[in-house]
Parts: C-alpha cells; structure tokens; sequence
C-alpha cells in the first residue's frame, strides 16, 4: 500500500512540477470525475427531453405568431438545464457519500425519472397544443389522472383559488 502511494505521489510530482496547487487541481479533477462519470447517462438523458421540450414550445410560440428570441429562450433552457443537472449532481453526492461507489443509482435514478417524466409531461402538453387530436391525447389523459390520483391534486382545474392555496380533491 505505501508503494502505491508513493508511486502516486511521485507521478503527481512529476505532472505538476511539485505544485501544491496544481496537485489540488488534479485530486478534485479526479473525484468530480469519479462521482460524475457514472451518471453521465442521466444527464443525456434529461439533456434530451428538455431540449425537445424546448423544440415544441418554438413550434407553438410560431404557430401562435409569438416572437422568439434566442437569447431569452437559451437563457431559460440553459437554466432549466443546469438546475436539472444539480438536482441529480447532488442526489449523486448522497448516494456516492452515504452508499459508497457501488453503482447503485436509487436517488439519481428517481430524481431523472422525475425529471424527464416532468418534461414528458410538458412535450405531451405542446403536442396537444399543436394537434389536439393527435394519439398522444390519451397517454396525456393518463398521466394527467394518475398524477391527480397520486397528488390528490386537480390538474385539470385552475392552479390556485382565491386565497392562492393549490385546491385539492377531496379524499
């Protein structure tokens, strides 16, 4: 063990020319990559449905002679992204902090199916909204059903009442 150790110490050296913070760079470089690379997959993943999400909503805000403009919607797709990827960043930290390295992916997994079924959701939505007659219809009727069913929330009906509390449905 002392052997790798030094063998690692001394390749260190030799990289960063004996740099305490060129060592420090290369060590932090080396965890982020090690909790990160497992989970680049899930960041595709979310990557993707978001930015089709963004695609549909272009073509609605065309159809509905909306103006684009590229800055405003990159600003708030790149930010939907990066809150996105540090929701799952992080449920990645707790795995990798409480369950150790061992693949096991409970949090970052729920946390990206949550996150791409959100996005789902709203592709589905846009698909409505450019062709309400469209086969998606019923696959939205569902998901809008079985999310009122596990929140006990009406999603159908307007957000919020007069006093601005969400309604629900009675159990």
């Amino acid at each position: 063990m002392v052997h790798i150790f030094n063998s690692i110490h001394s390749a260190l050296n030799a990289i960063t020319n004996n740099s305490i913070l060129g060592k420090f760079g290369i060590i932090t470089g080396s965890l982020i990559t090690a909790i990160i690379t497992p989970i680049v997959g899930l960041f595709i993943t979310c990557f993707a449905f978001t930015v089709v999400d963004m695609i549909y909503s272009i073509k609605i805000a065309k159809r509905q002679h909306k103006k684009i403009t590229s800055d405003k919607n990159w600003k708030g797709t790149i930010r939907k992204i990066i809150d996105e990827f540090t929701i799952i960043g992080l449920a990645r930290l707790l795995e990798y902090t409480v369950m150790g390295s061992n693949g096991v992916f409970v949090l970052t997994g729920g946390v990206t199916i949550i996150v791409s079924l959100t996005e789902l959701w709203s592709i589905l939505e846009n698909l409505n909204t450019l062709n309400p007659k469209g086969p998606w219809r019923a696959l939205s009727q569902f998901l809008t059903k079985k999310g009122e069913d596990y929140t006990g929330i009406d999603l159908e009906s307007d957000e919020h009442n007069s006093d601005n509390s969400v309604v629900k449905k009675p159990l």
